[in-house]
Order: structure tokens, then C-alpha cells, then sequence
């Protein structure tokens, strides 16, 4: 709609300004700027808000109107760039700084374009003309010595240098620029006689000693580099910086006992604030890494805890490095701390909550996802941890609600894989109960949002060919889960308990021996593996290797009456 009321204002304003044009009184140059003026504030306004097309239109017709404006040409240039429309930006540019070559603004535009399209004698051109017409902008000699450095003018970039400090004295990033230059130029002596230079008379200044400090670093000279930071340690004991670099001259000179010692007098002088020591952390974590193990730099972390327990940053990362380094139950603590230590940290609880659930705590992992949800953490991951964790303890009823509440209200209709997985959900509890009708429902509802739920496929199949449903069905979906996630080993398991079923035991064997192959030490479920293993064995008449299968199976799970009774009777036995 704004777009076409500026096109209806430009067939009004056009028409007046061509019946001006083509009728019998002209208008007067008053009345052109008038029109230029109202079309380029009106089209600076709008590239304000972000109209652009708005804008350019409004300033092409600033332009055709009066085509001596600058300010318009050059604004509309600079949306030209913006469209990647190099050469007509710099055709425009050209023309405006041409028209006033004085014009600061102007003449800059003009020659950075000309840098972007690689037409460094242009720019240098126009880079000489500012320094005539603006002596006093050092910044212009810094552009064209970035110009020069560019086409490998290393000395004439130097001069460049040389003016900005009789304008703007030195300064490190100054130095940093000629020490660039001088390395190219292989000049290391004078590169490090400027960094000193730079620091007569400013010795009381710690950044400046830090800086050449870096630069002898740089060079490789560092005894140099270890007395200027003892210097600077003596001056500022408070500066965690000179601990940090300190620290890195001791890793030079491969002594590790006396680069921790740096940082534990960083972490011990209380004169530091927290949020310097915690950066300084992160350093001594990169660093270290290289040469230590994680306990050690864990170990620093929980040190800073220890000193600033009400810190939010220290205990999060802290929390962090025990989650990568698999200290489950410690991370949950600290991350416990931190929940607590905030009145609204929903966000937390459900990291809580999903930590406990991969502890097989399943009470604490619940407990955590109401806190979250209390909290007001109410996304569809906190209630399909939190409804998991329920089911996954036997707490059916409240495990149907809140997968039930996210389903009604709190997951959208686009956010089709988290739905499946809530109906996945739902399906399980209903097989829980016992309610087998509700619990297929649920599973065609599932792949309705999600075809390719490999979980759902496998669990559904599995369901079918336990309780007698379509063998055929089954086999198809577990097919599929298969092709979808083709070493999941509960996956390969199923396959091989649906073609049991079907009495294809050749086949089912070399499925479940497949299975057994790919298990890992521990993994949950591996009984049920090697009761089927037995189950298959027994009905191809291999009676002894079958017992030993189910004998492995009751280690594993020795609450399992049925099994006892297929070993005593030697048979297998129908659930």
C-alpha cells in the first residue's frame, strides 16, 4: 500500500512538473527546488524506515527534477552499492565529487567505491585531493596508506603513517600498523625500536608496557618479554592481564608448575574483580588443554566457584565443562545451585530435567520439569521431557496429561516432529495401561506428523507382533525403521522378533546374531535380545546353545519368572 502511494505521488508531482514544462508559463527555479527538495527528504525518510524501493524512486525523481543535486545523487549511490550496482554507484559518485571537490563526504565515497572497484589511481588520486583540501582528518592518510599496503607500497604507506602521528601522536594501533609494514619489509630492528619508542615516557602507562611486551614476544625476545611484565606486575598487581601474559612466557619456556602458579595468584588477589578472573579462566582453558587434562581445568573453574558461589557465569561454565566431560551428577548439582539461585530459570530445569532422565533418574527428572514449567518454561521439548520422564516411571495418568496439555495448547500445528513424538508418547502409555486400541490410535497419529518417526515405527511394530496384531503391517514398518536408522540395535532386534513370529527363523537369526554383534557392554534391553536369541535357537532344535542364550538373558534380568520356567522346561513358552 506504500508503495502505491508513492507511485500515485509521482504521477502527481510528474504531471505537474511536465505540464510546467510543456505549457505556455515555465516554472520558475524556485519551484524546481522546492519539488527536489520535497522528493529527496521524502525519500531520505523512507530509506530511514527501510523502504527502499519507496526510497529510490522518490530520489530518482529528486534527481531528474534537478540533475545538479548532489545530496540526491549521492544518496541514491550509495543504494546502488547496497544492490551490488558498483559501476553506476561509481559513475554518480564520480560525477558528485567532481561537481564539489572540496566536499569532505563526497570525495571519501567516491574514492572508497573506487577501492572496491580495484581502480587504486583513481582513488589515490582522490585520496591526494582530500589531504590538499583537509590537512587536518588524519583518518584520509590512514585510508591511503591501507591503499598502498594493498598494492604492496610499503614505504609510501610508512609516509602515510608518518603523517597520522604529527597529527594524532602515536599510539599503539599506530605502531601495530608500522610493525606490519616493517615485518613485510623484513626491518625487525626498527619495528622493535618504535615499540620502545612508543613507551618512553609513558612507563607508568600499563597498556603501552603490555603492548611492548607483545611486540618482544613477537620477536621471539623473551627475556625482554619477562622483564617488562615483572615490571609491569610490580606497578599494577591488580591487572590480570600481566598474570595471563605471564603465564604464556612460563608455556614458552615449558615451565607449567609456574604458569599454574600465575594463575592462582590471579585467582587469589582479591584486589580482581570476578568478571576479569572468569575471562582470564577462559584463556588458562585454551591454553592449558594443550598439556593438561580436563580434572585440572575443572578443578579451576570449581576454585573460582568456591570463591564467588553467587556468580552466575563461573558456575554455568563450570556446569558446562562437567556435562562435556560426562560428570552428569555433579553438572546437575551446580546447575541445581543456579536454577535455585534464580526466581525465573525455566530454561535450566529442563537441562536439569534431561540430564536425570540420561541418569535414569526419572523421580528427580520429573520433579525438575514441573519446576520448569512453574517457572514458566512451556515449550513442547519441557513437556516431552517431562511427559517421558512420567511414562518412563510408571506415572501413566500424568504422563497422558501433560503430553495430552502440549498436544491441546502448547505445541503448534507446524511443529509437526514434536507432535509425533507427543503421540508417541501417548501411544506408550496407553500400552501401559493396557488400553491397545488407543495405544494403535495414537501411533497412526504419530505418523501422520511424522511418517519417518523411526522410534514410532520400531515401537508400533513391535507392539503388533507381541500381542498378535497384523504380522504383515509390522513387518513392513520395522522394515522401515531399519532403512532409517540401519545400526540402531533395538531396531535390528525387532526385525528379527517379527520374523520369529512369522516363523521365518533362519532369517530371524541372522537378525538377532546381527544384533548381538553391534550390542555394546551394558546396553539397555540386551536381555530381551538374548532371551529372543534363545527363543529362535529352540525352535530350529538347538536346544543346549538355547539354554545358554536364556541363562544370559536371566544374568541380565533375574526378575523374569518366564525365563526360569523356559530353562526348567526346556521349551519355549508363549507370553
Amino acid at each position: 500500500m506504500k508503495r502505491l502511494l508513492y507511485i500515485v505521488l509521482l504521477l502527481m508531482f510528474g504531471g505537474v512538473a511536465m505540464q510546467a514544462i510543456g505549457g505556455k508559463q515555465p516554472r520558475s527555479s524556485e519551484a524546481d527546488m522546492a519539488l527536489y527538495n520535497y522528493f529527496y527528504m521524502e525519500g531520505e525518510k523512507q530509506n530511514a524506515l527501510g523502504n527502499f524501493d519507496a526510497a529510490m524512486a522518490l530520489l530518482g525523481e529528486a534527481t531528474r527534477i534537478y540533475p545538479e543535486g548532489s545530496a540526491a545523487q549521492y544518496s541514491l549511490a550509495k543504494m546502488y552499492l547496497l544492490l551490488n550496482r558498483t559501476d553506476t554507484a561509481l559513475l554518480m559518485l564520480k560525477g558528485v565529487a567532481e561537481s564539489d571537490t572540496t566536499h569532505f563526504w563526497y570525495n571519501l565515497g567516491y574514492a572508497n567505491t573506487a577501492i572496491h572497484a580495484q581502480q587504486y589511481a583513481e582513488a589515490e588520486r582522490i585520496f591526494k585531493r582530500l589531504i590538499l583540501n583537509h590537512p587536518d582528518h588524519p583518518e584520509i592518510y590512514n585510508s591511503l596508506a591501507m591503499l598502498y599496503s594493498r598494492q604492496k607500497m610499503y614505504k609510501m604507506a610508512l609516509a602515510c603513517y608518518d603523517s597520522v602521528e604529527t597529527y594524532m601522536g602515536n599510539s599503539p594501533e599506530l605502531v601495530g600498523n608500522r610493525i606490519g609494514l616493517y615485518d613485510l619489509l623484513g626491518d625487525t630492528a626498527t619495528a622493535i625500536a618504535m615499540a620502545e619508542e612508543l613507551v618512553k615516557g609513558q612507563e607508568d602507562n600499563v597498556y603501552y608496557l603490555l603492548y611492548l611486551s607483545d611486540v618482544y614476544r613477537h620477536y621471539g625476545l623473551n627475556s625482554q618479554m619477562y622483564n617488562s611484565l615483572l615490571k609491569v606486575q610490580q606497578e599494577a598487581p591488580e591487572e590480570p592481564l600481566v598474570y595471563m601474559q605471564l603465564a604464556s612466557y612460563y608455556l614458552l619456556e615449558k615451565d607449567t608448575t609456574a604458569f599454574y602458579n600465575q594463575y592462582d595468584l590471579l585467582l587469589n588477589n582479591e584486589n580482581i574483580p570476578c568478571e576479569d578472573k572468569f575471562n582470564a579462566l577462559e584463556t588458562f582453558a585454551n591454553e592449558a588443554t594443550r598439556f593438561t587434562s580436563d580434572s585440572v581445568i575443572i578443578d579451576y573453574y570449581r576454585k573460582l566457584v568456591d570463591l564467588y558461589p553467587y556468580e552466575y557465569a563461573p558456575r554455568n561454565s563450570y556446569a558446562l565443562m562437567l556435562i562435556y566431560t560426562h560428570r552428569l551428577d555433579e553438572a546437575c548439582q551446580q546447575l541445581t545451585t543456579i536454577a535455585e539461585q534464580s526466581d525465573k530459570n525455566g530454561q535450566i530445569w529442563e537441562q536439569i530435567m534431561s540430564i536425570c532422565v540420561d541418569l535414569g533418574k526419572y523421580a528427580e527428572a520429573v520433579d525438575a520439569g514441573k519446576k520448569a514449567i512453574e517457572a514458566g518454561r512451556k515449550e513442547c521439548s519441557t513437556y516431552i521431557y517431562l511427559s517421558n520422564a512420567l511414562l518412563i516411571d510408571k506415572q501413566y495418568d500424568q504422563a497422558e496429561q501433560y503430553a495430552q496439555t502440549a498436544l491441546d495448547s502448547i505445541c503448534t500445528a507446524t511443529q509437526r516432529h514434536e507432535r509425533s513424538y507427543l503421540y508417541g508418547i501417548l501411544a506408550e502409555v496407553y500400552s501401559g495401561k493396557g488400553v491397545l486400541e488407543k495405544c494403535y490410535q495414537c501411533y497412526d497419529s504419530a505418523l501422520v506428523y511424522n511418517s519417518n518417526n523411526a522410534m514410532v515405527l520400531n515401537n508400533y511394530a513391535y507392539k503388533l507382533a507381541t500381542n498378535g496384531g497384523d504380522l504383515y503391517k509390522a513387518e513392513s514398518m520395522s522394515s522401515k525403521s531399519l532403512n532409517l536408522e540401519p545400526d540402531n540395535t533395538t531396531y535390528i532386534d525387532t526385525y528379527a522378533w517379527i520374523l520369529f513370529k512369522m516363523n521365518s527363523y533362519s532369517l530371524a537369526r541372522i537378525y538377532i546374531e546381527k544384533a548381538l554383534d553391534k550390542l555394546s557392554d551394558g546396553e539397555e534391553g540386551s536381555a530381551e535380545y538374548y532371551e529372543h536369541y534363545g527363543d529362535i535357537l529352540i525352535m530350529q532344535g538347538e536346544t543346549d546353545k538355547a539354554i545358554e542364550q536364556w541363562q544370559k538373558a536371566l544374568e541380565r534380568a533375574p526378575e523374569r519368572t518366564l525365563l526360569k520356567q523356559k530353562i526348567e522346561q526346556k521349551q519355549y513358552i508363549e507370553e
